[in-house]
């Protein structure tokens, strides 16, 4: 047998058929049309949850990515509720962009603009566009990109800003999150930037669109993967100080594929030829971070925390994706191995078979468990996004 031969597309019809069946049953909200703000692993809603923006746009993309792909009345009904639930609840009509979160009532409760979930904002109003042909979706995604080139964009040192106040005036505490370090630009920002306007260029494909995926791609290679080449850098300050030698095999695989993506978009020859170098780069080093089982282990820090052995499901599910590009790139049969014994890991350590979705943590992670089955930070993008991929590349899309 052919590692290829373990990857099966009806497997991963199969896959993503259950996580929109989970998502349409117990992820969204009935009365307000959004996604609930927390899910525990019983699959028990907690009702008075906060709800964030990256959930919300998260699971907007989703059901319109589902809706194009697999069209069914289901997943277009779901994804017209979440546009409506977005734009009406999050949208900040007075200053622009969306604030970072409501509470389960649609009432704000952080009106600040991070950057990163303006960045899934355009890629979900792209994905609903491009599902509905929706003009008010494209101009959404269009307007919202012209306000980060006019306000989050550096203009002197480049590369975006990452948080700003309501009215867009600056922010001493501009991290994502707490874990993170509170700096100025950020990998993960901008990989989603990138991810963002690859969406927006291939919905409308005019001279800004371009102007826009072509600089951040530069920007990308030139600040986040070439520095280290082997893993990207993860933080930054306003001047472009490293601030940080961690390394996190997530996003390095993730990364590595999505950069082909942009490159295919622009359809630049030489943008191709440097993506493509990028990525096996990144996958080749990646491949040493998978542990015995095939889980992709998290990070690792330059400190002495060091490694960091937990298997998180959002690496396994960009690992899936990033190594089975890796094998179209260059037609390696280990890059091939490496995507199927991933996908053996997340079906016999993350997929929930009983009460579905996936688990934030390998079972064999126990007895440390996630925080939730879905919430502020984990909704039906990862997992979902890596089936489909995996159902187009194995229909024969190209890397």
């Amino acid at each position: 047998m052919t590692p290829t031969s373990d990857l099966r597309q009806a497997d991963f019809e199969r896959g993503l058929d259950a996580i929109a069946a989970w998502w349409l049953e117990h992820g969204l909200d009935p009365a307000t049309g959004g996604a609930h703000g927390e899910i525990a692993e019983d699959n028990a809603v907690r009702a008075d949850a906060e709800r964030g923006a990256v959930l919300e746009t998260r699971a907007l993309w989703f059901f319109s990515a589902l809706a194009r792909a697999r069209p069914s009345e289901c997943a277009r009904a779901a994804a017209r509720r979440l546009y409506r639930y977005v734009t009406e609840t999050f949208v900040d009509a007075e200053h622009g962009g969306l604030v970072w979160s409501v509470a389960a009532d649609g009432t704000w409760t952080r009106d600040r603009k991070q950057v990163y979930a303006q960045a899934f904002a355009i890629y979900a109003f792209c994905a609903c566009a491009a599902a509905f042909d929706d003009v008010e979706a494209r101009d959404r995604a269009l307007a919202l990109a012209r306000l980060l080139e006019e306000r989050a964009w550096d203009q002197g040192q480049g590369g975006y800003l990452e948080a700003f106040a309501r009215d867009w005036s600056p922010v001493e505490d501009m991290r994502l999150s707490a874990r993170d370090l509170n700096a100025p630009k950020t990998m993960n920002t901008h990989l989603h930037m990138l991810e963002a306007y690859t969406s927006l260029h291939a919905l409308v494909g005019d001279d800004f669109s371009r102007r826009c995926l072509t600089r951040i791609f530069d920007l990308f290679l030139e600040r986040f993967v070439r520095p280290r080449g082997a893993h990207v850098s993860l933080f930054y300050s306003a001047d472009w100080r490293d601030l940080c030698a961690d390394e996190s095999y997530g996003h390095d695989i993730e990364t590595s594929w999505l950069l082909c993506e942009a490159a295919g978009t622009l359809g630049d020859a030489d943008r191709k030829v440097e993506a493509r170098a990028a990525a096996l780069t990144l996958a080749e080093a990646a491949l040493d971070a998978l542990d015995g089982a095939g889980g992709l282990v998290y990070e690792r820090h330059a400190d002495a925390r060091g490694l960091v052995a937990e298997r998180h499901w959002w690496p396994q599910a960009e690992a899936l994706v990033g190594f089975y590009n890796a094998h179209q790139l260059s037609g390696e049969a280990r890059y091939a191995e490496a995507a199927a014994r991933v996908w053996h890991f997340i079906r016999t350590q993350h997929i929930d078979e009983e009460r579905g979705e996936w688990l934030w943590l390998a079972r064999a992670d126990a007895p440390k468990s996630g925080p939730y089955k879905a919430g502020f930070w984990k909704g039906p993008y990862h997992n979902g996004r890596a089936m489909m991929e995996m159902i187009r590349r194995l229909e024969g899309a190209p890397a």
